[in-house]
């Protein structure tokens, strides 16, 4: 064993960068060569694959996808195009945005000794490189193979049709029309929403059985919430009410309309306050707002954002040659199902050099992306009001980019280096046009997404094995028949295995939340603990969801089973507070935090009231 000259942590002999803080280790003896431990990885990697698949296979919301995805892929089969100016075009944009000669890396600075954070047990006083150990790298390279279909969408009418594309296009745009398609059936279904003026109203209500010195709690006591989005008029409105044991116990809005903010608690002081955003940013902070929250602008960056995907689109598809990528036709197994399936297998294996050289078109790329700058400044207004409360300040957009833009190029060679001695591998298999299979794979394990049929049934399934570990699945089983989609999700090692949650969903009805049907999932302890949520019609046109939790005697709680019902709508009565209208816009700090001062105080009485009354 030995330690971590920076952090301290215990280490392996023969692990060259520490697993903690990624500082590169000298070794005790002899230099030895850089070596990949299949045991410090396996983490990293295994998060990587879930967050982008696992969504397909987690959720019954996954299910609908494939269902109503995999029809419509069998029903259509795209007409064979030509390859377009606009595609040669993209790819020269580019080219030519990474065109220009890289600057060099910036010079490392020393570190010294009372620069080192304080749990450090060693002090290294030498020159040392910026930057995060090559080893992650190789996660975060995972998650790009796994999600960059979906995050890099090439738009249609680069990647159009598919017959006349070459074997690099199709590597991609087979993954991108998969992930499409989901999250496409996921909002069809409901789980997911893009509509840019929305309204709401949630009513939350419960109940228990067994005992009924907690249901007079709960009686005529309901938590209420209403939201309004119009991005056409750039506002935002928010109300929030508690009502207990027919009380009222809290009233709080809040809303922000171009460039204004108001905010009223009718139950601690009945004023409506308003105020410029600009200006009350410049008296909490001492510093000018260049800009404000711009809601409108949200359309204008959808587009951009489409703009982005494209062009870092184009850059990722120089990254896939002829040299590094391989079809053949041949025979594939999956797992999931035992299946054989006849069709082609993609296989991208990157070299250092390839690796080194797009990760420096990225910098390069990344650091001059006005688009890019403009999407996380968007994101960054309330970075002012943090700072005048103390909670910290993150660089400006310009900053970060140029910080993301300094480590990619730092690390650029070694990542490479390590990615290649890793023995990356990223494969896709396809039986006519259907994609059934992502599979990412180094010397620290192997991950996969698979898509089969057994008889009537789809499965989907998300491997994750670990170098000398057992194999990890969750898979997604279900049919569709009609309007209705049943199946299941379940998940483990081989050793342990859990049947999870059961679903029977309505695919043409669906609150402002979920599509309607029942889900269930039971205690896999068999403790006798299950769960059954019902999403179903409500009065006037809303919905109710039911969410019943029973067989709970084993689990000393003092109650037998629990009743939740959340009651939704797509319609509210929102309005502005009819209390007096006071512009806060010229307040002070010492005034703002006056006025801060004094809800405070008015929310902690609120909790104390509560206490009370539970007591």
């Amino acid at each position: 064993m030995k330690k971590c000259p920076n952090c301290g942590e215990d280490l392996q002999d023969q692990d060259v960068f520490c697993t903690y803080c990624g500082e590169k280790v000298e070794s005790e003896t002899a230099p030895t060569p850089v070596t990949i431990e299949p045991a410090a990885e396996p983490k990293a990697a295994e998060q990587t694959v879930d967050e982008s698949p696992a969504a397909v296979a987690a959720a019954p919301a996954a299910a609908e996808p494939t269902a109503e995805a995999t029809a419509a892929v069998a029903e259509q089969t795209p007409p064979a195009v030509e390859p377009t100016p606009a595609a040669a075009e993209l790819r020269a944009e580019a080219t030519a945005a990474v065109a220009e000669p890289i600057p060099p890396a910036a010079e490392p600075t020393p570190v010294a000794a009372e620069q080192a954070p304080e749990y450090a047990r060693y002090t290294v006083e030498e020159k040392k490189k910026k930057g995060v150990s090559p080893l992650i790298f190789i996660g975060l390279f995972l998650l790009l193979a796994i999600v960059v279909a979906a995050v890099f969408s090439f738009g249609k009418n680069l990647f159009s049709g598919g017959l006349n594309l070459s074997p690099e296009q199709k590597f991609l745009n087979y993954q991108y029309d998969y992930l499409e398609n989901k999250f496409k059936a996921l909002e069809d279904l409901g789980f997911l929403s893009t509509e840019e003026n929305q309204e709401a109203t949630l009513v939350l209500t419960g109940e228990v059985e067994g005992n009924e010195e907690i249901n007079q709690y709960l009686e005529d006591t309901a938590l209420t919430l209403e939201t309004k989005t119009d991005l056409d008029k750039g506002s935002l409105q928010m109300n929030m009410g508690l009502k207990l044991m027919g009380s009222d116990i809290l009233d709080a809005y809040g809303e922000y309309v171009d460039g204004k903010i108001g905010f009223s608690v009718p139950t601690i002081d009945e004023n409506f306050y308003k105020g410029d955003y600009k200006k009350i940013y410049e008296n909490l902070t001492g510093e000018k707002a260049d800009e404000t929250p711009d809601l409108k602008q949200v359309k204008e960056n959808k587009k951009t954002l489409e703009k982005l995907r494209k062009k870092y689109g184009a850059l990722l598809s120089t990254l896939i040659t002829k040299d590094n990528l391989t079809v053949e036709k041949t025979k594939f197994t999956l797992d999931s199902v035992k299946k054989d399936y006849k069709g082609e297998v993609y296989t991208f294996k990157p070299k250092a050099k390839d690796i080194q050289a797009f990760m420096e078109k990225l910098a390069t790329m990344v650091e001059k992306d006005k688009d890019l700058e403009t999407l996380l400044e968007q994101g960054s207004y309330g970075n002012g009001f943090e700072a005048a409360m103390g909670l910290g300040e993150e660089p400006d957009a310009k900053e970060q980019l140029a910080k993301f833009a300094e480590n990619l190029r730092d690390n650029a060679e070694e990542m490479g280096k390590t990615i290649e001695e890793a023995n990356f591998t990223w494969e896709i298999a396809v039986e006519g046009k259907e994609l059934r299979q992502i599979k990412i794979s180094s010397d620290q394990g192997v991950y996969s997404l698979e898509s089969g049929k057994d008889g009537a049934k789809t499965v989907e399934q998300l491997n994750a094995q670990p170098a000398d570990s057992e194999n990890y699945y969750l898979t997604n089983t279900y049919t569709k028949k009609g309007k209705t989609l049943k199946g299941s999700i379940s998940g483990g090692n081989g050793i342990i295995n859990i049947q999870g949650l059961e679903y029977s969903i309505e695919t043409d009805k669906k609150s402002v939340l979920m599509p309607y049907g029942t889900y269930s999932v039971k205690d896999p302890t068999g403790m006798g603990g299950e769960a059954n949520l019902t999403v179903k019609e409500g009065k006037n046109g809303s919905t109710d969801h039911e969410l019943v939790i029973s067989g709970l005697q084993s689990y000393y709680l003092g109650f037998d089973s629990l009743k939740i019902n959340l009651n939704s709508s797509d319609k509210t009565k929102l309005s502005a507070p009819k209390g007096k209208a006071v512009d806060i816009s010229d307040y002070s700090e010492e005034e703002l935090s006056e006025l801060a001062e004094k809800f405070g105080q008015g929310f902690e009485h609120i909790f104390e009231s509560l206490e009370d009354v539970v007591k």
